[in-house]
């Protein structure tokens, strides 16, 4: 998610809303892992998420998912020493 977060970026999320279009989200695998995506757009019960860093590829980006796999939405991410982040709108 170069460049809006690092490696090592701690994040708080909120899982008591569905997503929004461009915001971040913590979303499920079908492996059980927990990956971080932007919100593309919404169609119905489904989501596209995209990655913020344009060179690298994602294969979670190339096909809708389910709305029930976001399991969370951003709201801050920090990294140390204590730098606090509430501003993720997409780069340009």
């Amino acid at each position: 998610m170069l460049p809006t977060l690092r490696s090592g970026d701690w994040i708080v999320t909120s899982g008591h809303r569905k997503p929004r279009e461009n915001e971040l989200v913590v979303a499920s695998t079908q492996s059980g892992h927990h990956i971080v995506k932007r919100v593309a757009a919404l169609t119905g019960d489904a989501v596209k998420l995209v990655g913020d860093n344009k060179r690298l590829a994602s294969s979670h980006c190339e096909k809708p998912t389910s709305c029930t796999s976001c399991v969370g939405t951003v709201l801050a991410s920090f990294r140390l020493p204590f730098i606090i982040n509430f501003d993720f709108s997409a780069p340009s």
